[in-house]
């Protein structure tokens, strides 16, 4: 759990009985390319963390998929509605990768919150870092030009270009596959 240990700890220094504590609670699930791990139109009480691999959450709508997220080594992942409101998932994530991901069922980390300051303040930054990354992303479909939003994405996601389909990069990014390869034909 190397890369979970340092994601956790890159966002908040959680003491070592307090991570302890968390870890323990996990159950690790092998996970091959294109498994959904949450599906929409379902509820899932669990948060879900990448040890390995890549998994991306998607919208599907009338035959249509947009990519809204990635999230790679050390990131976590859950439906947000099912999370925070106890009701179906608004979009699925799915494996891009071959992955070994770390789930916990809400209520056990919700106890954890409870009985660690830690767990709790990393719990609390963690998703104000989430909220500002979507709030950025979101101001960025608005405002920037495909190429630009392209070359955010490349330092957001330093090599996630060579895991990862074409297709889902052009959703994330808000353009047609064509644009993408006309962009990434001229660097």
């Amino acid at each position: 759990m190397k890369n979970i240990t340092a994601k956790i700890k890159h966002y908040h220094p959680v003491c070592d009985e307090a991570l302890h504590a968390m870890l323990s609670e996990m159950t690790v699930m092998h996970c091959p390319k294109n498994t959904t791990i949450v599906h929409s139109g379902r509820i899932d009480r669990n948060v879900y963390f990448v040890e390995e691999g890549v998994a991306r959450s998607v919208f599907h709508k009338d035959g249509v998929d947009t990519t809204t997220w990635f999230s790679m080594e050390g990131d976590i992942t859950f439906g947000m509605h099912s999370l925070y409101y106890n009701t179906p998932s608004l979009e699925s994530i799915e494996t891009v990768t071959d992955c070994v991901i770390y789930k916990i069922p809400i209520d056990v980390l919700n106890a954890l919150y409870e009985k660690y300051i830690d767990i709790a303040n990393w719990g609390r930054i963690v998703h104000q870092e989430c909220n500002m990354l979507l709030s950025l992303i979101f101001v960025e479909r608005l405002q920037l030009s495909p190429q630009e939003r392209y070359e955010k994405f490349l330092k957001r996601y330093p090599g996630l270009m060579n895991r990862v389909k074409l297709r889902y990069i052009a959703e994330f990014l808000g353009v047609t596959i064509y644009t993408l390869s006309r962009i990434r034909s001229k660097r």
